[in-house]
């Protein structure tokens, strides 16, 4: 069984080299690795083609730059594999993520598997998220409500991988951001349920000037369709969960205040935006506090967004920091 592994690169040669490499050395090798250059203006384009000439498993795309979606969607037309795979270039995968992954969905019959993932903060320390103990198998029902707390299960294309049939009918949104979000609630749907494998798999750079990263602008008001589109997907198809929904949309609304807090001048320059932030903030803050399915640390986040106490919130996120690393190092 095929899998075909996408790869959207856009201005990456610092990173793309590594990212497909980990994906060359798998030990899983029925492998379809699909680069797809958007447009790139430095030496990313020229780095996939040589990387193509050595693993006739490479196709690389050049296309004029249209954004992640496009890069995407590109790649899915392109694919032969049954199952379907996606990895930022400048992220890179553990060695045995595919094997994995492919495994759970055969021995569960899910339709999607996930894993949890590293994230390496500015190269000072690495941590895990949406990890579980063991491995997980969620209905379709369980998985769509469980994202809605970002526990286990994260919007992200990259930590998964998909029976290919889910994507028959679904393209990622073109000229928009935060596209994860955007369809993920809709793949789920499509699926028969997702599987956990119970273990981080996936290396996730956090990048200060990556398009997730960069400081607030227009294009960030996407967020405020993607969650409302939420908000009608779950009254329409799961209307026992809206409640949960509307935790969702504090969680999520509240990363965005968080930043903004933090540079009052996008506050002025942003104000419409920010009162629908803050509107949907509201609606869910008080079910997100009283919840026991909101982990602590989402909790102070929430209630420092509501309090403006950013500050504080900040100075205890760097004692934390700087105590992870502490840690780490005296563990290893």
């Amino acid at each position: 069984m095929k899998i075909s592994v996408i790869v959207p690169v856009y201005n990456v040669k610092d990173y793309v080299e590594k990212c497909v490499k980990s994906i060359q050395n798998q030990t899983y090798q029925d492998l379809e690795i699909i680069l797809v250059d958007d447009g790139s203006t430095d030496k990313s384009g020229v780095i996939c083609d040589q990387l193509a000439i050595h693993d006739n498993r490479i196709k690389v795309i050049h296309k004029k730059n249209a954004g992640l979606s496009s890069a995407r969607n590109i790649g899915i037309e392109m694919a032969t594999g049954e199952y379907l795979g996606f990895v930022d270039s400048d992220d890179y995968v553990e060695s045995n993520m595919f094997e994995i992954m492919l495994h759970a969905i055969i021995t569960t019959q899910k339709d999607i598997a996930c894993c949890g993932r590293y994230v390496d903060v500015s190269k000072k320390f690495v941590k895990t998220e949406f990890c579980y103990p063991r491995i997980k198998k969620y209905k379709r029902e369980e998985a769509i409500k469980e994202l809605f707390y970002l526990r286990e299960l994260d919007v992200s294309a990259c930590d998964k991988l998909y029976n290919k049939k889910i994507f028959d009918k679904i393209r990622y949104p073109e000229g928009k951001i935060n596209e994860d979000a955007a369809i993920i609630f809709d793949v789920i749907q499509a699926s028969n349920g997702v599987v956990h494998v119970g273990k981080p798999l996936y290396h996730y750079m956090y990048r200060v000037n990556s398009i997730s990263k960069k400081k607030y602008n227009e294009n960030r008001f996407d967020v405020i369709d993607n969650l409302y589109y939420s908000m009608n997907f779950t009254k329409n198809n799961y209307p026992a969960f809206e409640k949960d929904c509307l935790v969702y949309c504090s969680i999520t609304t509240g990363s965005i205040l968080l930043s903004m807090y933090h540079d009052k001048e996008t506050i002025k320059k942003f104000h419409r935006h920010y009162k629908r932030y803050l509107e949907l903030f509201n609606l869910g803050f008080v079910k997100a506090i009283i919840s026991n399915k909101v982990k602590i640390k989402m909790k102070i986040r929430l209630i420092a967004v509501k309090t403006h106490a950013i500050g504080i919130f900040y100075l205890g996120q760097s004692i934390y920091h700087k105590f992870y690393v502490i840690m780490s190092k005296h563990q290893k």
